[in-house]
């Protein structure tokens, strides 16, 4: 199924989503493809069963780099040892804002707090908590395991990344179908999909990611709020604003800012439960080159049109330089059409309002939302469930036994929709059934992750 940009739009003029083939509006037809997709992924959970898939992440890597040789006077004209700022900036003396000029870009004034970075540039919060309190602090254990049923850390099981990833939705059905609609109902493609997507996250160990959350993620990145949720669209969607000129991958090892960017996508999938998608504001004023290298925009398509697959609502791209126009058509075949269809360019203000009401939009950008949540630093004892291993086997095993139950009662709905002496009560009561089922994962997975998140 291929969207228009036309259609978006028109939602937001009419503020009336379209339902068309998500989930409580399938026809008969997309009924059952949903039941095929769903038989092909039960069958394969048998054929992996015994068949772990090896760790190999990137993201993992520990930070090594040495910054300690780096020059020791800032270029604030002050001789303090711990000040190292980047040289993509052009600071002024005595000023309180600092002029940056980038390549086609308006200029923009940015406080010295935006933009100044000190030698630690490659820290984690972990590491920068530690620094601060000339100790190790325990914000989270140190000897992370996937699970206990398969609790080594050097694979990973199948069918245990699969539930894990799936089971944070209202229904199972929610986080499958997006792979459908990405494929356009072709099941052997969205089959492959979720497929190399579960793959993906196994060898990566996204579980250990989401495990370590904001912890191990880079603190400048943190401090410096790149994105925050501050409001709603115009149709209910969580708004994510983004501001493009704050980020920085540049100073940090490429691994840092992707394991940064995917934190940050993994607790969308937390927030959007329930909504399905998100609208997200990126604001490309006083933007340059540096904030947006080609290897990260890379990864961001790479997230948006295969792992986050049909995550976005819109995305509303605010560009006040001709240099993105030639970037974009540099990124743009690495779009599928769906995707293309909901990033929207637009050169002012007056244009997000179409999407954002104006008590939404961040003040900055001339709304009336004054939302502000500074990044707050975890504290010792704040994950105390973490550390509680008992509490968590317990979980877990309900989380199993509901996840048991909405597997064997798929498979009755499945073989129910393909019988030819099936009766719609019959159908209608497994349906209801399997429903209600899915909610129990759901709620299963809410207890659980008190202690793995």
């Amino acid at each position: 199924m291929v969207i228009s940009q036309a259609s978006v739009i028109h939602e937001y003029a009419t503020k009336s989503p379209s339902v068309s083939g998500v989930p409580g509006h399938f026809t008969e037809n997309e009924q059952n493809k949903m039941a095929k997709l769903w038989t092909m992924i039960l069958a394969h959970f048998e054929q992996v069963k015994d068949k772990p898939i090896k760790v190999a992440s990137e993201y993992l890597h520990t930070i090594t780099r040495d910054w300690s040789e780096l020059d020791a006077t800032d270029k604030f004209g002050n001789e303090d040892p711990a000040a190292v700022t980047l040289r993509a900036w052009q600071f002024t003396k005595g000023e309180s804002s600092i002029k940056r000029f980038g390549l086609g870009s308006k200029k923009a004034k940015l406080s010295r707090e935006e933009l100044a970075l000190d030698r630690h540039v490659n820290e984690t919060t972990q590491q920068y908590v530690d620094r601060i309190n000339g100790r190790n602090v325990a914000l989270m254990p140190d000897n992370f395991f996937p699970s206990f049923a398969h609790p080594s850390t050097e694979t990973r099981d199948f069918r245990d990344i699969f539930w894990a990833t799936v089971s944070i939705k209202q229904h199972p059905d929610y986080w499958v179908h997006r792979y459908m609609r990405s494929a356009g109902w072709d099941v052997d493609r969205a089959f492959a999909m979720i497929k190399g997507i579960i793959e993906w996250r196994a060898t990566e160990a996204i579980d250990k990611i989401i495990c370590e959350g904001e912890i191990h993620s880079g603190h400048d990145e943190q401090r410096l709020c790149l994105s925050q949720l501050i409001g709603r669209d115009r149709l209910g969607y969580p708004l994510m604003f983004v501001r493009v000129r704050h980020i920085m991958p540049r100073a940090n090892e490429g691994f840092v800012f992707k394991r940064y960017l995917l934190s940050q996508f993994e607790s969308l999938q937390i927030v959007t439960r329930r909504f399905g998608r998100v609208t997200m504001l990126y604001d490309f004023t006083g933007f340059t080159m540096d904030n947006t290298p080609f290897t990260m925009v890379q990864f961001m398509v790479f997230l948006g049109r295969k792992v986050y697959a049909e995550s976005s609502s819109v995305l509303i791209l605010l560009v006040d330089s001709w240099l993105f126009t030639n970037f974009w058509n540099l990124i743009r075949p690495f779009l599928d059409a769906n995707l293309s269809a909901r990033i929207i360019f637009v050169k002012d203000v007056s244009e997000v309002r179409q999407f954002i009401d104006e008590d939404q939009l961040p003040k900055e950008l001339g709304g009336t939302n004054t939302f502000a949540a500074p990044f707050k630093l975890p504290e010792e004892g704040e994950n105390a469930k973490m550390f509680d291993l008992d509490g968590r086997k317990v979980a877990e095993t309900e989380w199993r036994r509901r996840i048991a139950d909405f597997e064997s009662l798929t498979k009755k709905w499945c073989d129910c929709l393909t019988s030819a002496s099936r009766s719609a009560e019959e159908l209608n009561k497994l349906a209801a059934q399997r429903d209600e089922a899915g909610r129990e994962v759901e709620r299963a997975e809410l207890a659980l992750n008190r202690f793995t998140r």
